[in-house]
């Protein structure tokens, strides 16, 4: 196929056709065989949001999760549905509502996977380079079982991808993403803090650091909102303070457990490891930058996961950075690579 097709709006939307569907079988599976009793039981705490969009029968943080949860209610509402013999059955539960949460998910990861072979393709040129780098984000353990199902993953990670790439074009339109953020998913605050304070201290730009600072704020806005107007009794020890040092320091894991649901989970954090380690191997330089916003992210992540008392949901939070792992660090380290591969399997 013709590189320069892509030049031209038509190439995207062939493309964009092409991941509906090359990813339908992944919207089918999740509805025939996807059940919330096995692990997923969130889907029922968001429901009452999904079914009239009534906040008030939500427990928080559940009822703050409002941007995705609106575009659920409004195709119900619009009769939407695709009925099929499916696995899961609750007479409480309506079979519509049901299909649009997973199918505003399975949305979502194609337009996630849309945008990911876009900037891929405008960071390398090569078609079927970007191509292969979105089917690994299709085929990763976390779009599988974690953005795949009726809860709000799915959503989330499509909102943080565009804020992140609104990001690194220094987009006015990012504010606008922050504050759907606030309402969607308050953990992208985490990740964009990170970025934000890592590129301050490499660049020492100010944009970089009112991000920083941005980004706190809003995360001490979401805290605040959760207290008060959005305020249930379910979870509130994850905001009490005299909670998190007894969360930090009374830890009790099962190791195996946890290994297997948080470290076995990282498919594609392994493989951002294994290309670091043949570029190491090839004595090409290995951006430092990176390494640390990692070792940052994911201690953070660990805290925040123990905080909230949801230490095997760490998977969770890590994937949903794992487009900007994609875009920031795989592919340059890749791009990097490529000059080395006549010679990797000799």
């Amino acid at each position: 196929m013709s590189q320069h097709i892509f030049n031209k709006r038509f190439g995207y939307v062939i493309i964009f056709i092409a991941l509906l569907l090359i990813a339908y079988p992944l919207l089918y599976y999740a509805y025939k065989f996807y059940n919330p009793n096995l692990g997923g039981i969130d889907f029922y705490y968001y429901y009452p949001l999904y079914k009239d969009f009534d906040i008030s029968k939500v427990e928080a943080p559940f009822n703050m999760r409002l941007v995705g949860g609106f575009f659920v209610y409004l195709l119900s509402k619009s009769g939407f549905y695709y009925d099929a013999v499916v696995s899961f059955h609750n007479e409480n539960i309506n079979q519509r509502i049901f299909f649009n949460a997973i199918f505003v998910n399975w949305l979502s990861v194609v337009v996630t996977l849309f945008l990911l072979f876009r900037n891929i393709y405008m960071q390398s040129k090569t078609f079927w380079f970007a191509f292969a780098m979105i089917l690994i984000f299709l085929t990763g353990f976390g779009t599988l079982f974690f953005l795949s199902n009726p809860t709000s993953d799915g959503f989330s990670v499509l909102l943080i991808t565009i804020t992140y790439i609104l990001y690194k074009q220094k987009n006015i339109l990012i504010y606008l993403l922050y504050v759907l953020l606030l309402f969607q998913r308050e953990f992208a605050f985490i990740i964009f803090g990170i970025l934000a304070f890592i590129d301050f201290i490499y660049s020492k730009e100010k944009f970089y650091l009112y991000h920083f600072g941005i980004n706190i704020l809003l995360f001490l806005t979401y805290i605040i909102l959760r207290k008060t107007l959005f305020y249930t009794d379910l979870y509130a020890a994850q905001i009490q303070q005299t909670t998190f040092l007894h969360s930090l320091f009374s830890i009790h894991i099962d190791l195996w457990a946890f290994c297997k649901q948080v470290f076995l989970s990282q498919n594609i954090y392994f493989l951002y490891c294994l290309v670091a380690l043949l570029n190491y191997r090839y004595q090409l330089s290995i951006n430092k930058k990176h390494l640390y916003t990692l070792i940052i992210f994911i201690v953070l992540t660990f805290l925040i996961s123990r905080i909230a008392v949801a230490n095997n949901n760490m998977s969770r939070f890590l994937y949903m950075f794992v487009p900007i792992l994609i875009l920031e660090m795989i592919v340059p380290e890749l791009l990097k690579l490529k000059t080395k591969l006549p010679t990797l399997f000799s």
